[in-house]
C-alpha cells in the first residue's frame, strides 16, 4: 500500500525498518518514521539543531561547499568553492555513508537533495534500498528534463520500478517531478 509521509510516497514499511533520510531540513519525515519504530539515519548538508549526521552524499568522498539560498529548503551542495559559498562541509558516497552506519542495504532511503540526486544516482553499481522516494528538482538548474529521464533509466538498470513520477507544480518553484517512488 502507497502512503504520504511528510509530501514523500512510500510502500508501507515493516515493522522497524532502516530508513535514510537525506535532506532531513525540518525532521519532519525523520520524526514520523522514528514514531512508527524505525530506525532512521538521517542526513543534511545545514548547521540544524538536533540529532543528525551532517555531511553531503554525492558522487565522492572529501570536501564540498555549500551555496546558500534565502529559502533553507533550497541549499545546495557545489564541488568547487566560488564567491557566493558560505562554507564547506564533508561529502561521502551514499556507499561510504552506509557503510559508516554499517548498512549495506536500507528499506527505504528519502531523498530530498536539492539537486544532488544527479551524483548520487549515477554513483550507484548496486541497489542500495528496498525503496527509493525522491524528489527531482528541476527548478535548481542543476539538471534537465533528459537527465531526469537518465537517472530513471539508471534506476530501472538497477531492478527498481517506478510507481510514482508525476510533473507538479508545487512550493511557487514551477513543475518537478515533487514525489517520486521506485521499488525493488
Amino acid at each position: 500500500m502507497i502512503e504520504t509521509v511528510a509530501e514523500h510516497s512510500l510502500e508501507t514499511l515493516r515493522p522497524n525498518a532502516l530508513v535514510l533520510d537525506l535532506g532531513c531540513i525540518g525532521f519532519e519525515f525523520t520524526n514520523e518514521m522514528r514514531r512508527r519504530g524505525h530506525r532512521v539515519s538521517c542526513v543534511d548538508i545545514q548547521e540544524l539543531e538536533g540529532d543528525y549526521d551532517r555531511v553531503g552524499i554525492t558522487d565522492y568522498d572529501g570536501v564540498g561547499w555549500i551555496l546558500k539560498s534565502p529559502d533553507r529548503q533550497a541549499t545546495q551542495l557545489k564541488k568547487g568553492m566560488g564567491t557566493t559559498m558560505a562554507y564547506r562541509v564533508d561529502c561521502q558516497t551514499l556507499l561510504t555513508y552506509s557503510r559508516s552506519k554499517n548498512r549495506v542495504f536500507w528499506d527505504l532511503i528519502k531523498m530530498d537533495i536539492e539537486g544532488s540526486e544527479l551524483e548520487v544516482i549515477h554513483s550507484l553499481d548496486v541497489p542500495p534500498a528496498r525503496q527509493l522516494s525522491i524528489e527531482f528538482h528541476l527548478h535548481t538548474k542543476v539538471y534537465d528534463q533528459e537527465q531526469v529521464g537518465f537517472m530513471v533509466d539508471k534506476l530501472t538498470q538497477l531492478g527498481y520500478k517506478t510507481v510514482q513520477h508525476d510533473m507538479t507544480s508545487q512550493h511557487g518553484c514551477g513543475y518537478n517531478y515533487w514525489d517520486s517512488l521506485f521499488v525493488l
